[in-house]
């Protein structure tokens, strides 16, 4: 039986080149216009929310209020489930946070973190809180231990070294959910393997972000487990694109030369810049629209 899990990180965008780290335009519109179209198509979705700003240009107290009004305005929808997102740097834990990555703490830590965010979830009128993602997929060997004493049933990062699909062999191979260590089931986001815009093989989650629906369709019809990854920060805002989208050279012309001074110089003044038309808004629109086939096959995490 076919299952697409469509699965959305909610939050800034802190990249070098595509820094960004607006709160209302990338983590709160950018989800609340998701969570409006899924609803629409009856599609059905999980959101890790990030419980932080990843940067020291946004205060961590602000950026938390704002993730915690956003938390509640999604309990509303009935279609989407609410779990935690954590990128490390600067939360208000019992020791200190410098770090982004969740892999570079302490087992002790790490159950910290996870109770923490798990209890701001609970208390925002989230009722089952049992699913995770780290910022940027970090995991070390004490993860999958960290999750159960923590009191969480299941994850869902991207692992590399477990290609679904090979765009240079056509090879596509099955990639159901499966138990991790201490009992917790992994539902693992999408993998493709191809040649790059940068002219190498790499190893990147499958999106929207990434790649036109068409030039993977071939995946959701031949595979009985899919995991596509999105993020927040890709609807209201543009940043540098890569790999297949239409128009990419033309966009991230005017991204690099006219945009990005353009939210530098607003943000400085204390405004935030709304793009009712990216590259990404356009892609995400064509993925729901072509999902709606699959509606029926759509699970959220840990169904």
């Amino acid at each position: 039986m076919k299952k697409i899990y469509l699965t959305f990180d909610m939050e800034t965008i802190v990249s070098r080149l595509s820094f960004n780290p607006n709160i209302y335009t990338n983590l709160m519109l950018g989800s609340l216009y998701i969570a409006k179209e899924l609803e629409k198509k009856d599609l059905k979705a999980t959101f890790f929310i990030s419980l932080a700003p990843k940067t020291d240009a946004v205060n961590t107290d602000e950026y938390i209020e704002n993730a915690k009004m956003l938390i509640r305005a999604l309990t509303s929808y009935k279609n989407i489930q609410l779990q935690p997102h954590i990128h490390m740097k600067n939360l208000p834990l019992s020791f200190e946070t410098s770090s982004d990555l969740f892999s570079d703490y302490t087992l002790e830590q790490q159950v910290e973190a996870l109770k923490w965010a798990k209890n701001i979830f609970l208390d925002c009128g989230v009722s089952e809180v049992d699913a995770f993602r780290p910022g940027s997929y970090s995991a070390n060997e004490q993860y999958y231990e960290a999750l159960k004493q923590a009191g969480y049933k299941y994850s869902s990062i991207m692992i590399k070294q477990n290609i679904h699909y090979d765009m240079i062999t056509k090879e596509i191979t099955t990639q159901n959910p499966y138990t991790a260590q201490y009992g917790i089931l992994e539902y693992p986001v999408t993998s493709l393997r191809f040649k790059s815009i940068k002219g190498k093989l790499e190893t990147i989650n499958l999106s929207p972000d990434f790649f036109t629906y068409e030039s993977i369709e071939e995946v959701f019809e031949k595979s009985n487990y899919i995991n596509i990854n999105f993020h927040s920060f890709s609807i209201f805002t543009n940043r540098l694109a890569r790999e297949n989208h239409p128009k990419q050279m033309l966009s991230n012309i005017k991204y690099f030369f006219f945009e990005k001074p353009l939210i530098k110089l607003l943000k400085g003044m204390g405004f935030e810049l709304i793009n009712h038309n990216t590259l990404f808004k356009q892609s995400f629109d064509q993925w729901v629209n072509a999902l709606t086939k699959y509606k029926t096959n759509t699970y959220v995490i840990g169904q």
